[in-house]
């Protein structure tokens, strides 16, 4: 009977370093996502600050 415990707690040992390696992938792509909005958030205002600066320029012509 302890081969099959033995066969049982492998299984839930793989089955757990499974879950685990899959909750790590995730919070690797979920931060991998926030920096890439981060990004894009930092480049609109950035390009917004410009444009605004340039109609104000322009309306001075």
């Amino acid at each position: 009977m302890s081969s099959n415990d033995s066969g049982a707690q492998d299984r839930r040992e793989t089955k757990a370093a499974k879950y685990l390696e899959r909750a790590r992938a995730g919070g690797e792509a979920r931060a991998d996502y926030d920096a890439t909005q981060q990004a894009t958030e930092d480049k609109t205002a950035r390009l917004k600050t410009l444009r605004l600066a340039k109609e104000k320029a322009d309306k001075g012509l």
